[in-house]
């Protein structure tokens, strides 16, 4: 335990204030409003930090051999030691040869810590938990007591990062002190003959301090006033991007660029498209104020983020739409000036280092880190994750306005931003339109006609989007080109003014866009903007000089988790030939085995000893697809054939056959109705809720919430899953003493029960023509040989989406069924404490008869 209060006999007996410049103790009470902490590398016989807490006029204080860490998987040995005074706090210099601790002395980081009402209390149990705000430890931590071995004569703890929003894995005091630079104390203090000791750290939370005149924050920097109205720096987008060091990799946000002026203390935010947003976004602007940057000038990203953390560009929409900007958040990636600096010709390095340490970030604003180099790792990792992108950025190079090669975008799948023609009318129940028609520039300035977009709107989007509409009606374009196939009939024209964003599954032969989904309008950018952006020719590579860049393993708070190592072949699993084989953008048929193994336990209940059909992609999902019932040759022992009175089909028994999937490229899954056992009586039903164009994701959840209550009236427990696509799934275990053709009538006459009595709503008949703003209830799905695609598979779709068990509080209106795919499956399952299902498989349901008057309505 530390000494009694302001007791430093221990500190002065090692010491002799003679030779050594180290204060002797003055200050017993700190002025700041809060109690200061310090740490200072100290490099002696062995390099250590120390680490200090102030507390009732002495620094509480430990040797800590490795250095303090962000990561809460470090744990680090904390020496306990002699108490010091607190004018230590601002001690810098060398400690003479001969002398106890010899050797140089910085200051690693300060600033100010906050505790339980008694922290000696606390420390004398054994365990302090308290919070930092300094320049480079930032969050909660705790010190934890270690019981001594044998005859142990120090006291150990353990310092240890606590999970707080704050923690950056990988992020350790080497990197730390690599990314962030802390003032030191006005002199150092180097021999005893110094004319007066070095002022301790401030205590209040404080930003770094302003540059002197004649000192620029980095090399570059230039005295000047801020640009009024500069223009942002622009990524050229390639197909692409170099591996090497000298290039930063950051996330590619879905949201708002802005520049961020904070001049006087007032902030201004303005879009890309030079439109002032201060006013539409008060508490960003709050936010941004108070990051206590002084006159600053940054260039930051707007979004909205899932629940995931990955950005949500139609999200973002709706909280603008409904004046909620406290529920959006600002990643800053650039600082172009700085307390009368102007810093566009510094290397972006150096510009990204003062930017971290110049600002006291929130959770709010938030810095937006990257890694150097390995782009590959990271785009397999952002694509797996549903990210729209990462931007490569040269490290030494300035900051230059307008587009160009120093700053590379490579996108994970297909996203565009195009123009809006006009839009056709809605059909069924739908209101406002059916779909909008979409079109864009060349570089020659030509119009293009580009097809039409129905689904990705709620209901309220579509009341908005028709309101807009008739106010800018208009003549159809004289010189709209498009390819063979002529526009859509009745489209009612619009003036192009209005910029959407959409994601689609790629271009046909006709200059059309393929299965594409509305995200929302673009207020930031003009029409005419909106020229159709193909990969451009890469520069020739060349070798960059590296800097001292802190490499990020993961990136913290962005979604982006560490690469992972590749992991060795348990005994036993089948071999992947070609594991590099990409079967999703930036997701590798190695990938895919990872996941299964990580999943199998939640999978194999619902797949193993169950006949399947598989959908194969071997050239990944933009390749051909084939259906798969029959074993073929050279088939994984681990992939059994059968067949059942005609009806053909795999089966795997445990995770070695998830891995033979993985290794044939069978990308999706799916799974009878009855298991292999007992062929000819199915275990469970299936409703798939298929939604036809113009139908928004709400009106699919109040949907799955109706089948539900019905089944319910008619004593049948259910479950939902969102298909991995732009579906519901509705699944219902019965009883296995049902054969096939009772089930397949029960299943017909639901599904034409919810359609004969709702018809503007559901049909029943899969008829492509019919299905326009209706939601088809799929019960073909319920009979022998008949099949859905299972639990935790994973889609041959853009965005590799899985199909995800949900507990029904899950299933309401702002349901994102993109949030479920292949790299987040596995951090749902970390966090859930128990089956969203529960214990489904245990239900023993019988089939109920219709009653008589649902079935003659039927009829």
């Amino acid at each position: 335990m530390p000494p009694a209060t302001g007791q430093l006999e221990r500190y002065h007996a090692k010491r002799d204030f003679r030779v050594t410049a180290e204060p002797r103790g003055g200050a017993t009470k700190r002025a700041g409003p809060a109690p200061a902490f310090v740490v200072q590398k100290h490099d002696a016989s062995r390099l250590h930090w120390d680490f200090r807490l102030e507390h009732d006029g002495v620094l509480w204080s430990w040797a800590v051999p490795k250095g303090p860490s962000l990561d809460p998987a470090d744990k680090r040995l904390a020496v306990h030691v002699e108490d010091h005074p607190l004018d230590y706090a601002g001690f810098a210099g060398t400690i003479p040869e001969g002398q106890y601790g010899a050797g140089t002395v910085e200051r690693w980081d300060f600033g100010t810590w906050t505790g339980p009402d008694d922290p000696a209390a606390a420390l004398r149990k054994g365990e302090l938990k308290f919070t930092l705000k300094g320049r480079r430890l930032r969050g909660a931590f705790v010190l934890v007591r270690l019981k001594p071995h044998g005859r142990e004569k120090t006291e150990n703890w353990l310092l240890i990062k606590e999970r707080d929003g704050q923690e950056r894995p990988g992020i350790d005091a080497a990197a730390l002190e690599q990314a962030v630079r802390v003032p030191q104390p006005g002199r150092a203090a180097r021999a005893k003959g110094d004319p007066a000791p070095a002022q301790a750290p401030p205590a209040r939370d404080e930003a770094a301090p302003a540059p002197e005149a004649d000192s620029p924050p980095a090399p570059g920097a230039r005295r000047g006033r801020m640009p009024r109205a500069p223009r942002p720096q622009l990524a050229q987008l390639v197909e692409d991007l170099p591996e090497e060091a000298g290039w930063l990799n950051e996330v590619k946000f879905d949201g708002y660029r802005l520049l961020l002026r904070i001049e006087d203390g007032a902030v201004q935010a303005v879009t890309r498209g030079e439109q002032d947003w201060t006013a539409r976004l008060p508490a960003v602007v709050q936010s941004v104020a108070g990051l206590n940057s002084g006159d600053a000038l940054l260039d930051a990203e707007l979004v909205a983020l899932r629940p995931d953390g990955v950005s949500s560009f139609a999200q973002l929409q709706r909280a603008l739409s409904e004046k909620r900007d406290d529920s959006l958040y600002l990643y800053v990636f650039d600082l172009l000036h700085w307390r009368g600096w102007d810093l566009r010709g510094c290397a972006l390095a150096d510009r990204k280092a003062l930017l971290r340490s110049a600002l006291r970030f929130n959770d709010t604003v938030r810095f937006s880190d990257h890694l150097e180099g390995r782009a590959g790792a990271m785009r397999r990792q952002a694509c797996a994750m549903g990210l729209e992108g990462i931007i490569a950025k040269r490290a030494d190079a300035p900051y230059r306005e307008g587009r160009g090669a120093d700053w590379r975008k490579l996108k994970c799948g297909h996203r565009e931003e195009l123009v809006v023609l006009g839009w056709t009318d809605p059909k069924g129940t739908r209101t406002g339109l059916g779909a909008l028609q979409m079109g864009f520039w060349d570089a020659a300035g030509t119009l293009h006609y580009a097809g039409g977009v129905g689904t990705g709107f709620d209901a309220a989007e579509l009341r908005r989007l028709r309101r807009r509409l008739d106010r800018i009606a208009a003549e159809p374009p004289r010189d709209l080109h498009y390819a063979d196939e002529p526009p859509e009939r009745g489209i009612h024209w619009v003036q192009p003014e209005l910029v959407a964003e959409l994601q689609f599954a790629g271009w046909t032969g006709a200059g059309r866009i393929r299965q594409a989904v509305y995200l929302g309008l673009r207020e930031d950018k003009a029409a005419r903007d909106v020229v159709r952006e193909a990969p451009g020719t890469d520069t020739p590579r060349r070798r960059l000089r590296p800097l001292a860049v802190p490499r990020i393993l993961r990136i913290a708070r962005d979604g982006i988790a560490a690469p992972r190592e590749e992991a060795r072949q348990p005994a036993g699993e089948p071999a992947l030939s070609h594991p590099e084989k990409p079967l999703w953008p930036g997701i590798t048929k190695a990938d895919l085995a990872l996941y299964w193994r990580d999943v199998a336990p939640h999978a194999l209940p619902e797949l193993a000893g169950r006949p399947l059909a598989v959908l194969r992609c071997p050239d990944g999902i933009a390749g051909q697809h084939f259906f798969q019932k029959h074993a073929m040759r050279g088939q994984p022992e681990a992939l059994r054939a059968g067949d059942h009175g005609g009806a053909p089909y795999l089966v795997l028994d445990d995770v070695n056959g998830l891995i033979a999937c993985a290794q044939l490229a069978a990308i999706e899954l799916h799974a009878w109705g009855a298991r292999e056992d007992d062929p000819d009586h199915p275990d469970r039903l299936v409703f798939d809720l298929d939604p036809g164009e113009g139908v928004g994701f709400d009106m699919v959840v109040d949907a799955a919430r109706e089948v539900r209550a019905r089944l319910k009236a008619l004593g049948l427990e259910s479950f939902c899953r969102t298909s991995g696509g732009k579906g519901l799934h509705v699944v219902v275990p019965i009883a296995r003493g049902f054969g096939w053709d009772a089930v397949r009538n029960f299943c017909r006459g639901f599904a034409e029960m919810l359609s004969a009595e709702a018809p503007e709503r559901y049909l029943s008949k899969v008829s492509k023509a019919a299905r326009r703003g209706r939601i088809l209830v799929d019960w073909l799905r319920n009979g022998k040989g008949a099949t859905a695609v299972a639990s935790f598979c994973p889609r041959a779709r853009p965005g590799a989406g899985v199909a995800t068990p949900l507990r029904w509080t899950e299933v309401k209106h702002g349901l994102d069924p993109q949030a479920f795919t292949l790299s987040t499956i596995r951090d749902r399952l970390k966090k859930q404490r128990r089956d969203p299902w529960g214990d489904w498989r245990a239900l023993e349901q019988a089939l109920p008869v219709l009653p008589a008057r649902k079935r003659r309505l039927i009829r």
